[in-house]
Formats: structure tokens, C-alpha cells, sequence
């Protein structure tokens, strides 16, 4: 199955919000019912958390989910206007061109933000959770890979 490059990108973001969403403890992922909170639970189970531990994950979700939430509003209002743009009969290179560019800048905030999240969690977790989150994560890696193929190029 081949995909274009934004799907692509896509998917690589999505496992930027997989680490992320790690972050969020047990309480974001009882809250979100679905496939994807099983995997936020599976993962954090696997860690066997403290009470504390969980605690804290959650106050430093909590703490981040505001500027997240208008960070993802931001990014899919300027998707949107990207799509509508290059839609349009007649379209502006330059419009399309900037458009383009923040929604760049929109992909390299919210990696920004879970590289802040995934340090976050890296300071609340012992040596040994470490470990197993990366080899946890590394495996889904692998599973996507082995799906998808390779993810493209950061840019």
C-alpha cells in the first residue's frame, strides 16, 4: 500500500503524540475510552508505576493540556486554510507557500512539546521504567515500520 508523504508525516507525528500521550498517567487514559487509551495503559502498566509516579505524570499532563489543546485547535484551523488555499481554481504560490510553512512550524511545536513531555516523564521514571519505555516504544516502532515502512525525513 503506498502512501503519500503527508500521510507519511502524519504517522510519524502520531508516534511523537504516542510518547506524549504516555505523559498523560492512567487517569487521562480511563477518561479517553478506545484502542488508543488501551495503549496509553498498556504502556504505563508495563512500567509499574508508584502511586506517586502516577501522580506526578498526571499534574504534568494536566499542567501542558491547555497549551496542547490550542496548539492542535491552531494546527488543524491552519491545515484547513492550507487545504482551502490549494483548492481554490487559481492558487496563490505565495499564500500556499506560507500556509505551508506554518504548518511546518505548527508540526515542529507539538514535537517540541512531546520532546518536552517525553523529558518530563524521563525525570519522574527510574533508571529500570526508562529502559522498558524505550523498549517499549521501540517496538511499536518497529510494528509501524514493519506496516508502513520507514518514517520519513525530520524536517
Amino acid at each position: 500500500m503506498n502512501h503519500n508523504p503527508f500521510q507519511k508525516k502524519l504517522f510519524g507525528a502520531a508516534a511523537l503524540l504516542v510518547a506524549g500521550a504516555l505523559a498523560a498517567g492512567t487517569a487521562f487514559a480511563q477518561a479517553q475510552p478506545g484502542r488508543f487509551a488501551r495503549g496509553i495503559r498498556a504502556a504505563l502498566a508495563t512500567l509499574d508505576l508508584s502511586q506517586d509516579q502516577k501522580d506526578k505524570i498526571t499534574a504534568s499532563f494536566e499542567a501542558r493540556k491547555p497549551e496542547l489543546q490550542a496548539l492542535g485547535t491552531k494546527a488543524k484551523a491552519d491545515r484547513q486554510a492550507l487545504e482551502a488555499l490549494m483548492a481554490a481554481p487559481n492558487p496563490d504560490p505565495a499564500a500556499v507557500g506560507a500556509a505551508t510553512l506554518q504548518v511546518r512550524a505548527n508540526r515542529q511545536a507539538v514535537r517540541a512539546q512531546m520532546e518536552t513531555m517525553r523529558t518530563n516523564l524521563a525525570a519522574i521514571l527510574t533508571p529500570a521504567q526508562q529502559a522498558k519505555l524505550e523498549g517499549y516504544l521501540a517496538a511499536k516502532r518497529q510494528m509501524r515500520r514493519s506496516m508502513w515502512g520507514p518514517p520519513p525525513a525530520a524536517n
